[in-house]
């Protein structure tokens, strides 16, 4: 499993939550996970910023859910 820190923990939680996250939000954080394939910009060039999740990123995220990580 990938190891993260807590703040990228809880960022990662926090894109999870919001169908908008903007580039401006965390961006520190919000880079790192990028740089990590965690997270990616879903709209289209031209268009405001909008990071989500990818597939490993809610993977993983499911993995520090069920080891209760979040508790």
């Amino acid at each position: 499993m990938i190891v993260l820190s807590k703040r990228e923990k809880e960022t990662l939680r926090e894109i999870s939550k919001w169908t908008c996250f903007h580039a401006h939000w965390q961006p520190k954080t919000r880079a790192k996970l990028e740089r990590m394939n965690l997270v990616t910009n879903v709209e289209p060039d031209g268009k405001t910023e909008n990071y989500q999740l990818t597939d490993k990123g809610l993977q993983l995220l499911k993995q520090l859910t069920e080891v209760d990580d979040y508790k």
